[in-house]
């Protein structure tokens, strides 16, 4: 136009456009979009830029959920399945989104894992209270129908496997043993951690790398490859077992979560704690 110029900005794309673009973005990025005006607003959260978050069973993985999950819109199943996880595989695991990208996080259940625990009586001075003094939390509340009791341990074992093809492709995960330890006053001992894959049953321990854990803050160390364990918000606490990397071609694949008690038996004292189960999700990149 003589005289003048034409300008036009990304507003004024029709709005099927505009979903279009942000659906090409991530959750966090659509949602920061829809703080800028009315009309991004609108197309931020339509339902054509969320079910490209949403995984495309997400129908399925709904139907599946042992209590119901209702919503108005596509967003709205996408945060609730970020902060509300629901239980799959017949109750044995539970399902959730990262909320950040949006990736699968599965958490497996006590009846999911291998726990083998063994219990030797020990003389007592009458120093320390009997560990059955100490009840299980109340307050403390399961994905699971209960919480798994591991009672006067003298040695624990705890194995849990997963399929990669359920994971996120292209995602380096990590995995998390979440418990709530007790009784209070008895030290734990080290334990160590570690993650491997195995492929039709045959386990490859190729690039296997074993690394130490304690079960309690205090007991930490400056000692690279220990591992510690904290809070979480749920009033769990969580220790890390590892890291792995889920490419696109290990449909055939799964991955191992191993966690076991290194040490001997002549010296030992009873300890417990209460397990939820191991929780795999996408590597934190803020955190190691």
């Amino acid at each position: 136009m003589e005289g003048g110029s034409l300008e036009l900005g990304i507003w004024d794309l029709p709005d099927d456009c505009i979903s279009h673009i942000f659906s090409l973005t991530s959750p966090r990025e659509a949602c920061r979009c829809s703080a800028v005006s009315s009309a991004f607003r609108s197309a931020a959260e339509s339902d054509a830029v969320w079910e490209r978050f949403l995984p495309p069973n997400w129908e399925d993985i709904i139907s599946k959920s042992s209590s119901p999950v209702e919503f108005s819109s596509l967003k709205a199943v996408y945060f609730h399945l970020c902060d509300y996880p629901i239980l799959v595989d017949q109750g044995k695991k539970s399902f959730a989104l990262d909320k950040e990208s949006g990736k699968f996080c599965y958490m497996l259940g006590p009846e999911d894992m291998s726990i083998r625990w063994l219990h030797i009586p020990c003389v007592w001075n009458g120093k320390l209270p009997m560990p059955y003094a100490y009840e299980y939390d109340k307050t403390l509340k399961s994905r699971f129908s209960e919480v798994h009791h591991v009672n006067d341990v003298t040695w624990l074992q705890i194995h849990g496997r997963i399929q990669m093809q359920l994971l996120s492709p292209n995602t380096t995960y990590a995995a998390y043993l979440v418990y709530a330890p007790r009784p209070v006053g008895f030290k734990y001992p080290l334990f160590k951690v570690s993650v491997r894959f195995a492929c039709n049953g045959v386990e490859n321990r190729v690039g296997e790398v074993s690394d130490e854990a304690y079960l309690l803050p205090e007991m930490s160390t400056p000692k690279e490859g220990v591992y510690r364990g904290w809070d979480r918000s749920d009033k769990w606490m969580e220790v890390k077992m590892g890291e792995f990397f889920n490419g696109e071609d290990d449909v055939e694949v799964e991955v191992e979560m191993c966690f076991w008690e290194v040490r001997e038996f002549a010296f030992v004292y009873p300890y417990g704690l209460d397990l939820q189960g191991i929780e795999i999700r996408p590597k934190d990149k803020r955190t190691k």
